[in-house]
């Protein structure tokens, strides 16, 4: 690129130096025409024409090199070594240089022209008198211009060639030191286990690196937490799984050693239990690691669903459970609220809260949805007539596998900790009270507008 750039600078200064030998070419033939002018008006003109070509007239020559002395007398290396003809309107040749050919150096059209002559390429301008009477021919060698321009142009650029590589190294060393705490990223991420997460700290870290080095360090600790629940995940499935596990082994060792029908029929019946409540484990477990936020967010789409519509199809597929206990289910209120969200989350959320509503409600018990959208907040509470949560244990049952201390339920304890999650991928608020309606639990889940999903 730097080679290019001098090129382009050296054509450049080629084209103007040129442009300036042309004007001082025109400047040349009008000084001459001057001249010229003002030997016609001394009458000296006449002298001049006689001597053209005449070697012996030592006087007119005298005079004439005394004229062209005038003229092209070089003081200065760079100036032009110029040739000249002086021709009336009637084709004679008045006056020329020494170094000018007797034949004319020009098409005699007014302006610039190149000419081919006595076998050398020659740049010439040629000028009429106002009244048309003399025409003035001045004329430069082009091998002679070129050197001089040539040398002239190599003088400007010559600087910028020896500054090339100079240059090219200031920027190599700057770049590669600014580039230097990259490399300590690489070879510090390169050189890392899989499990070392920790944030990347380097001192004197150039304010343009800074924030690449912010953005892995939030990474790392996404990381960090991602697999801090993952393993706390596995940990606490593994403790919840062992126990109806070992439950399972102990029914199965008292089929074994059942002696009469009736206990073995009590095994089954106690075995098929323990088959249920782990597979409502497991179901458990997979639904909550589902919901994962980042695997959401980057494999669902945000929809606008009709909230009370959402509610009535969920109220309807638990219906039969509700029914079997003689429960009384409704949804209540607005009938056009409008949300977006995550339909799938949306739905077990709203799934878990009806199950364990119709779980912890006592049999010709009542649950009641209400629904109330105004100004863009959205409210919807879960009523039931239940024994409800005591106070001091409102804000640890959220938590995953934590039950109501005494309860006699046999529930996995993660039912509200998929809909904590859910509330948080939706940014929505809940809050566990006593219900006004019904006197058992109260769950208030709300949505502001300003909190609403883009």
């Amino acid at each position: 690129m730097g080679g290019v750039t001098i090129w382009g600078g050296y054509r450049a200064s080629v084209h103007e130096v040129e442009e300036l030998f042309d004007a001082q070419l025109s400047r040349s033939s009008k000084l001459m025409m001057g001249l010229v002018l003002a030997e016609v008006e001394l009458g000296h003109m006449k002298e001049f024409s006689d001597g053209v070509g005449v070697q012996e007239n030592t006087l007119t020559m005298a005079n004439k090199q005394q004229f062209e002395k005038e003229i092209t007398n070089q003081v200065h290396f760079y100036e032009l070594k110029l040739a000249y003809q002086v021709w009336d309107s009637y084709g004679n040749l008045l006056l020329r240089s020494a170094n000018a050919p007797l034949q004319p150096m020009s098409n005699m059209q007014q302006g610039y022209d190149n000419q081919f002559i006595n076998q050398q390429n020659w740049r010439t301008f040629t000028a009429w008198d106002v009244n048309k009477n003399y025409q003035v021919i001045t004329a430069e060698r082009d091998d002679v211009r070129q050197e001089l321009v040539n040398k002239i142009t190599m003088q400007m650029t010559w600087p910028f060639i020896l500054l090339l590589p100079i240059m090219g190294g200031l920027v190599w060393y700057f770049v590669s030191r600014g580039l230097s705490p990259i490399d300590q990223i690489v070879s510090d991420i390169a050189g890392r286990e899989n499990e070392q997460l920790h944030d990347l700290q380097f001192e004197h870290v150039p304010s343009e690196i800074q924030p690449l080095i912010d953005e892995l360090n939030h990474l790392f600790k996404s990381l960090r937490l991602s697999f801090d629940k993952e393993r706390q995940f596995t940990s606490d499935a593994a403790h919840e799984l062992r126990t109806p596990l070992a439950a399972l082994k102990v029914h199965l060792q008292l089929l074994q050693s059942s002696a009469n029908d009736a206990d073995k029929s009590a095994a089954i019946r106690s075995i098929g239990q323990g088959v249920d409540r782990a597979s409502h484990l497991v179901d458990q477990l997979l639904g909550l690691a589902r919901l994962d936020e980042q695997a959401i967010r980057s494999t669902q789409e945000i929809k606008m669903i009709n909230l009370h519509e959402l509610c009535v199809d969920q109220v309807a597929e638990i219906y039969t459970l509700a029914n079997n206990k003689k429960q009384t289910i409704s949804v209540i209120g607005d009938e056009s609220v409008f949300m977006p969200a995550y339909v799938y989350p949306f739905e077990s959320m709203l799934r878990n809260l009806l199950s364990n509503a119709v779980t912890y409600t006592p049999k010709g018990g009542e649950i009641m949805l209400e629904l109330r959208g105004q100004a863009g907040n959205i409210d919807l509470w879960l009523h039931d007539s239940g024994p409800g949560i005591p106070l001091d244990q409102r804000s640890t049952v959220m938590q995953r596998f934590k039950k109501v201390d005494g309860s006699t339920h046999s529930g996995s304890g993660i039912g509200l900790s998929i809909v904590k999650r859910v509330t948080e991928l939706h940014n929505m608020q809940i809050e566990l009270l006593e219900s006004s309606r019904l006197g058992g639990l109260c769950v208030h889940l709300y949505q502001s507008n300003n909190k609403a999903l883009n």
